[in-house]
């Protein structure tokens, strides 16, 4: 594929890569020659201000030339046939053409560059009370679109265009994919407590009124060892699950077993061997680097394998630091671009995407995962009832199937124990695989 563009900068290259490389399986080029893109009997896309006849035209704002982070000027439209649009462009004139011609509405490679690059985390926003970015600052929240990956929408119509010029031009069709992802911040709820773990349970019951001797004399099995549970139906459907270990020492936000325990080690080792696994960076990791490396060397150890995949505790991410980390950690995989209190499309799409260091102008070696869905969020954020999440959960699956996306949900094994009000929602939890 042929691109006239005025410059090759790297946020157009980025997009691209993005969109023809990997999306659509193209490789490209990029030129600046009117006179040679306009001989060029390849397959081409224009992005300019110009219409040119027997192309793709795709009409170009400043956002992709420009260097600097700044608030931009967006207005969302509704369009019949791309749902949502914004940095609407016209073109002076539409000629009749001869031969075919597509024109597409608005800059959708500035349009997916804003959101798959979280442009809008960069700028000054209020965060939450765990100092993360929250969703009612989002352009996707306030315009409505939260809930439709947005970007995979606009490229199956992207396509359309392409074909339309080029119906012979082959392009890679993804497929649908469902992951199931469960967070092991409490790996179990007695089994492997240490006597000042014990204690504190103890002393907080005491405190609250109701006496628990369970520490001192736990159950079998214990409440949180949901595993068996978790993972028979999706292996019986041919369903990934992927586990995240939460390998911290104790802390405000931080409560698992102590990483040293000999229970973490044998579940770590245990769960590793079946499915596929990653760390799951605690509140404190996140913060500071020689944690975050201690927690990775631990997952290593137990696993017998470096950490490829991450998702951080609380959802806890800011750009571009947190992924610059990752980078330099080694994680490949990251499965954090969520809400915690709002399920939906972070970045409005549903299938990966490589991150966009914003402040250096480069793209960096970590994949994005989206997730959509989360228990906590729709049982305690959004408080819905048990038949209303499986609705949702339905929906939100249709959804990605119609675009050939990835479906990940996030769940937690301490969530789905029979006890403190959760044992409904297991059925909830099942309907993920109807």
């Amino acid at each position: 594929m042929l691109v006239f563009a005025a410059q090759a900068t790297p946020r157009l290259r980025y997009i691209l890569d993005g969109i023809l490389l990997h999306r659509f399986g193209l490789n490209y080029t990029i030129t600046d020659n009117p006179d040679y893109f306009e001989t060029s009997k390849t397959p081409k896309i224009n992005y300019s201000r110009e219409l040119i006849q027997g192309c793709v035209n795709i009409p170009a704002c400043e956002l992709l030339f420009q260097e600097t982070i700044a608030k931009q000027n967006i207005e969302v439209l509704d369009h019949p046939n791309w749902k949502k649009i914004f940095f609407a462009l016209q073109y002076p004139e539409i000629p009749d053409f001869t031969i075919d011609t597509s024109y597409l509405p608005f800059d959708i490679l500035s349009a997916s560059f804003y959101l798959l690059s979280r442009y809008e985390e960069y700028l000054p926003s209020k965060f939450d009370e765990h100092n993360r970015y929250k969703p009612e600052n989002s352009l996707a929240f306030n315009n409505d679109f939260l809930e439709i990956p947005l970007v995979d929408y606009w490229l199956k119509s992207f396509e359309k265009s392409i074909q339309k010029c080029y119906p012979a031009l082959g392009l890679n069709q993804s497929k649908f994919t469902q992951i199931n992802s469960i967070d092991i911040d409490f790996a179990y709820k007695y089994k492997g407590l240490s006597t000042a773990s014990k204690l504190r349970k103890f002393v907080g019951s005491a405190i609250k009124g109701k006496i628990n001797l369970l520490p001192f004399n736990p159950p079998n099995p214990d409440p949180y060892d949901q595993y068996e549970f978790l993972t028979k139906t999706p292996n019986e459907k041919g369903i990934e699950t992927i586990f995240f270990f939460l390998l911290a020492n104790y802390g405000n936000h931080d409560k698992n077993l102590s990483p040293r325990s000999m229970e973490i080690k044998e579940l770590v080792q245990t769960l590793s061997k079946d499915y596929t696994c990653g760390i799951h960076p605690s509140y404190k990791g996140a913060l500071i680097n020689k944690l975050y490396q201690q927690e990775l060397q631990f997952f290593k150890e137990y696993s017998g394998a470096d950490a490829k995949l991450s998702r951080h505790h609380f959802l806890k991410i800011k750009l571009p630091e947190t992924y610059v980390k990752m980078e330099k950690m080694g994680i490949e995989h990251d499965y954090t671009m969520a809400y915690s209190k709002q399920i939906g499309f972070r970045a409005s799409t549903s299938k990966p995407f490589k991150c966009y260091h914003l402040i250096e102008e480069k793209t960096l070696n970590v994949w994005i995962h989206s997730p959509c869905i989360m228990d906590v969020t729709l049982k305690y954020a959004l408080n819905l009832p048990v038949d209303k999440a499986k609705k949702i959960i339905k929906r939100y699956k249709e959804t990605v199937q119609e675009v050939n996306g990835e479906f990940i949900s996030i769940w937690h094994n301490s969530n789905l124990s029979e006890e403190e009000n959760w044992s409904p929602w297991r059925e909830v939890y099942l309907s993920l695989f109807e």
